[in-house]
């Protein structure tokens, strides 16, 4: 992707991140992320990956730099406002599913447009039959696989048409079948859904669909060629 021909849909700048106030967990971290483009985050467990997206999809808030998303800053919103940017302009992918138990698949993948108040039964439906979940529509999530979990935490992840999804290490417990069939569903969120993708992982499995490559490595974000 030729990374002038848009303008960022995440960009970050100068991020820094202290808990404590002496280690940082972050230090000084940018970050381009074009429409529609792949963006794979490496690293360690405890290299700041979580920290990162937590900061990017306004979960958190730097210590020191920046974060816009569409144009908008977001690092020093009111949380109101932040809830609004992660309702419908970021999706979140975590390691477990996170799906309501007492949800069937079909309600769970509704969920963010019944809280954002929109039409569901079309966007869901729609959903539903490109991630190949139509015949568990009426399951709960105790019913599925662990890999077909995922793929419905993906298909949620899109259901306001947001800017970016953030997924971290979302095939930390899939075995190669469900991890290839989620990495499938994260290339679909692209092309079909024209969403950004940005990927943390320690999973060298985890690799593909023209994606940009970096590693964070004690809180420095470094560009892998």
């Amino acid at each position: 992707m030729d990374r002038t021909m848009a303008d960022p849909v995440v960009r970050a700048r100068d991020l820094w991140k202290s808990y404590d106030g002496r280690a940082d967990v972050l230090r000084g971290v940018d970050l381009d992320v074009a429409p529609t483009e792949a963006v794979l985050v490496f690293g360690p467990n405890g290299s700041g990956k979580t920290t990162l997206l937590s900061i990017l999809g306004g979960l958190d808030v730097p210590s020191r730099g920046s974060v816009t998303i569409g144009g908008r800053e977001i690092s020093r919103l009111k949380e109101s406002a932040l809830a609004k940017i992660r309702l419908h302009d970021v999706g979140f992918v975590f390691q477990t599913h996170n799906l309501i138990d007492d949800l069937t698949v079909e309600e769970n993948v509704a969920l963010p447009l019944r809280l954002a108040r929109k039409p569901s039964d079309v966007r869901v439906a729609d959903l539903l039959a490109t991630f190949q979940l139509a015949r568990l529509a009426t399951r709960r999530p105790k019913e599925i696989s662990v890999g077909e979990a995922q793929r419905v935490a993906v298909a949620r992840a899109l259901a306001n048409g947001p800017k970016v999804i953030l997924a971290d290490e979302p095939t930390a417990a899939l075995d190669a079948n469900g991890t290839a069939a989620v990495l499938d569903a994260f290339q679909l969120a692209r092309t079909s859904y024209q969403a950004a993708l940005i990927v943390a992982t320690h999973d060298a499995d985890v690799k593909g669909f023209g994606a940009t490559s970096y590693r964070l490595d004690a809180g420095s974000l470094t560009a892998v060629p």
